[in-house]
């Protein structure tokens, strides 16, 4: 037996996608010999170290689409995404109500289907989705993005409330901005009910602020723990943000200020003086961490990694990174001039090891 997309996903989305494939006949077929009958393509060491990184594992059609039109072409068909037809795709989800709701519309269908909570039917949705478009999806490149910023702006979707929260913030945060602009994408995440609750900012009050999300924000979605802020930065930060939080009852799920859990006083995040303003106060630095040097360079490392290797030159960091300064954090702009190089750099690191 054949198996695509990178040994099956290597396996291990298979036990938690168990109960999907047994309603999406055509995942099981697919895996069993109904393969389209394309020739296969021969490929460069180069071409098929690219394809394998900017796909989930080659299928013989993308084999026979890039040879046809070269690799610059076929990265530039994937990264003009929403033009691919995903039709097929689109008809083995439309099952999956749960992925087009509301967080409050989720909470609710789930306790009226189940007479009670059971936080697994959201969840289990959510990532049987995940494994059927990494699957089958042909916007390869855009799904493989997806995946990227899912890990950047990670959140553990077990934890309460975020069984129910996660679904959105997928939609409309990482898939809406996952080859967009980096600077819409961590205002979008700041903005999600998912992160804020993840990362315990609803407990982030006047008097006795609550640093987690402030941190995170900094470490590991912008700057970087090299990026030059310090614990004091990261204190300013968690009072700029005291009082972001999340609607409790109508329209449950929401984001919300509250102001009057919103510590007053002028703050200093990074050498910014930040007046005191409410909600445009973390928004400020939030602007300011989006587009930091620092922050492109911590951004276009992790790019690197997952195009060429774990150790990437760094001569390719810097100039992906002067792309995102000078885009003002064009996702689309680094890819495009970029990942063939990083692909072709990886292939060369495996010819010389060989």
């Amino acid at each position: 037996m054949t198996l695509s997309r990178r040994d099956f996903l290597k396996l291990a989305t298979l036990l938690s996608a168990s109960a999907a494939l047994s309603s999406c006949a055509p995942a099981v077929r697919r895996l069993t010999g109904d393969l389209p009958a394309v020739p296969w393509s021969p490929l460069s060491v180069a071409d098929f170290t690219a394809l394998n990184r900017i796909t989930f594992g080659a299928r013989v059609d993308e084999r026979a689409r890039l040879a046809e039109i070269g690799l610059a072409n076929y990265i530039e068909e994937q990264l003009d995404f929403e033009t691919i037809n995903d039709l097929a795709l689109d008809l083995q989800l439309s099952p999956f109500k749960t992925l087009k709701m509301a967080a409050n519309e989720i909470e609710a269908v789930t306790n009226q289907l189940f007479d009670g909570y059971d936080r697994e039917h959201p969840i289990n949705e959510l990532r049987q989705a995940t494994f059927l478009r990494q699957l089958y999806s042909k916007r390869q490149l855009y799904e493989v993005m997806v995946d990227f910023w899912s890990d950047h702006f990670n959140i553990f979707i077990e934890k309460e409330p975020c069984f129910y929260l996660k679904t959105v913030d997928d939609r409309d945060v990482i898939r809406k901005h996952a080859l967009g602009n980096f600077r819409d994408l961590v205002w979008a995440s700041a903005h999600s009910p998912a992160m804020l609750t993840y990362l315990d900012n609803q407990a982030n009050v006047k008097g006795t602020p609550n640093e987690n999300y402030a941190r995170e924000l900094m470490e590991l979605h912008t700057l970087g723990v090299d990026g030059g802020y310090s614990q004091n930065d990261v204190m300013q930060l968690a009072r700029c943000l005291t009082g972001w939080s999340v609607k409790e009852h109508f329209w449950l799920g929401d984001f919300v200020f509250k102001e009057d859990q919103h510590e007053p006083g002028e703050k200093n995040v990074l050498g910014l003086a930040i007046q005191e303003s409410g909600q445009s106060e973390a928004e400020q630095v939030i602007e300011h961490l989006a587009l930091h040097p620092s922050t492109a360079k911590f951004i276009c490392t992790k790019l690197a990694r997952r195009f060429i290797a774990d150790e990437p030159p760094q001569e390719i960091i810097e100039k992906a990174a002067q792309t995102f300064l000078n885009t003002k954090g064009d996702i689309k702009s680094v890819l495009a001039r970029h990942p063939a190089r990083w692909s072709c750099l990886r292939a060369a690191q495996i010819q010389t090891s060989a």
